[in-house]
């Protein structure tokens, strides 16, 4: 059997890959109305498309007393509005054989609708009725309730989702991006019509809107839909100035009854439109992740950092597990949520609890940490190429389809005003050093108050002051 080639080689012949992909993708148009209400379009060969609205109004601009009213009214703009009722609005749904779908995350909400080239004047006048017209009746308003309560039920059985709100609550504590999405029951239970109309005379103006096209799109096409249905919104910008303060901190929830503990630590970066985002995407990419599950070889900080400790490295790809030690890791996870103008950048880990074959629990945090403060200091030759090459990668795959593209170009515009071409992030990111990513890390990580968040058994995760000290000392 040959040898299969360096990955140091690989990397070396996939630049010409990467340019030559470039030249098929077509540029984003932008556009906008007198109002301030934009359309952003990309074009692709195709007779599907995706058409949608992205709002720049999320879980971030409410507060204590109104917290989760954002998603209720995401809930309720689907309930009929003053020409169309809920059935018709599916029924035309299904007679299109289109798609209508929403979400509403820390930040933004979005209405889109996947359908063919040709209803896309149908598209645009649903998303405008929904969004302009929609009665939000009490006995709709109450009827919607008890889903979002039993949303809210569903939401809480999934770990990840309440310890990165915990991570959040911990971070941004008195501000808009630490409270939930959904909003606590007490306020589910207490929101009201004028609440919710508040909020949409609020935010629902035409600076803080866009819409968006993917797929089989004519820009100029959009451009007269959306002055025809969205020409009558508000100019005013009314956007609250809100004040986010970073505190780090800590915040775990104690649950003997679970198999493993789940952690996350994560530091303080700056947000989307901030001239070292890219770096910080790329330092995301370059941690990785590592998953005792699929086996996955050590092409990752931390796949290297936990199978060069537990797997024998003088047995094939690293896969075959080495009988004299016993692996706690399930899995170790980077991640980077990033906002306007902040975020968090750091990793999610799931193991098996207390001490047992010999690991604390310490020490297995210690392998996230060792990473992170690892590359504020050094980074080899390979991994650096490696990550550049996955990440560009990841981004083409992830842009394949007309929704993902869509919903790209709508957070980039609501976010920071523009969407940045393909060809211009790869430019960027050819252009960022080695050096360059070691200082980014060394500025947002290395000797940094995290903030931490727990679930499980808490008995051996190490104390907040064990973890500030690993922000500096560990051995590497």
């Amino acid at each position: 059997m040959s040898a299969a080639p360096p990955l140091s080689s690989i990397l070396r012949h996939s630049k010409p890959v990467f340019k030559q992909s470039l030249k098929t993708v077509s540029p984003v148009l932008q556009s906008s109305l007198g109002n301030g209400f934009r359309v952003s379009t990309q074009a692709k060969a195709g007779d599907t498309c995706t058409v949608g609205v992205w709002i720049d109004a999320g879980s971030r601009w409410e507060n204590e007393t109104n917290n989760g009213v954002a998603h209720f009214l995401e809930h309720m703009n689907f309930k009929g509005t003053s020409k169309r009722s809920k059935r018709d609005i599916e029924y035309g749904m299904e007679k299109m054989g289109a798609h209508l779908n929403a979400y509403t995350s820390r930040e933004q909400t979005c209405y889109y609708v996947k359908c063919f080239k040709k209803d896309v004047p149908w598209a645009v006048d649903l998303l405008s009725d929904v969004l302009l017209n929609s009665e939000r009746s009490e006995a709709n308003i109450e009827a919607e309730r008890r889903t979002i309560l039993q949303e809210k039920e569903d939401v809480e059985s999934k770990i990840d989702e309440v310890l990165m709100d915990h991570l959040h609550a911990a971070a941004f504590e008195g501000s808009g991006l630490g409270l939930s999405i959904l909003g606590s029951e007490e306020n589910i239970q207490s929101i009201n019509k004028s609440m919710i109309d508040n909020f949409v005379a609020t935010h629902y103006t035409g600076p803080r809107m866009v819409l968006v096209g993917s797929g089989g799109v004519e820009h100029d096409q959009l451009c007269d839909l959306a002055a025809k249905h969205f020409g009558g919104l508000s100019s005013d910008l009314n956007k609250p100035n809100t004040f986010t303060r970073y505190l780090g901190g800590d915040k775990r929830e104690s649950n003997q009854h679970l198999p493993v503990s789940h952690m996350a630590v994560a530091f303080q970066t700056p947000g989307v439109g901030h001239p070292d985002a890219n770096k910080l995407r790329l330092l995301e990419q370059l941690l990785g992740s590592y998953s005792r599950d699929k086996g996955e070889a050590a092409y990752s900080c931390f796949s290297r950092a936990i199978v060069m400790d537990f797997y024998d490295p003088n047995v094939g790809a690293f896969r075959i597990p080495n009988p004299s030690s016993h692996n706690p890791v399930h899995s170790l996870q980077a991640f980077w949520a990033p906002y306007a103008d902040v975020g968090l950048l750091g990793f999610y880990s799931i193991a098996e609890p207390g001490k047992s074959y010999g690991h604390d629990y310490e020490s297995i945090c210690g392998y996230g940490m060792r990473e992170m403060v690892r590359i504020t200091q050094v980074i080899s030759d390979e991994e650096f190429e490696r990550a550049k090459n996955q990440l560009k990668l990841q981004t083409m795959l992830q842009l394949d389809g007309t929704t993902a593209t869509a919903d790209h170009i709508g957070r980039q515009v609501v976010s920071h005003g523009y969407s940045q071409p393909l060809g211009a992030f790869f430019e960027e990111l050819d252009a960022i050093t080695k050096d360059d990513l070691v200082a980014v890390a060394h500025e947002y990580i290395y000797d940094k108050d995290p903030v931490v968040s727990a679930i499980g058994n808490l008995d051996n995760i190490p104390e907040y002051d064990v973890m500030r000290r690993l922000t500096f000392k560990v051995s590497l």
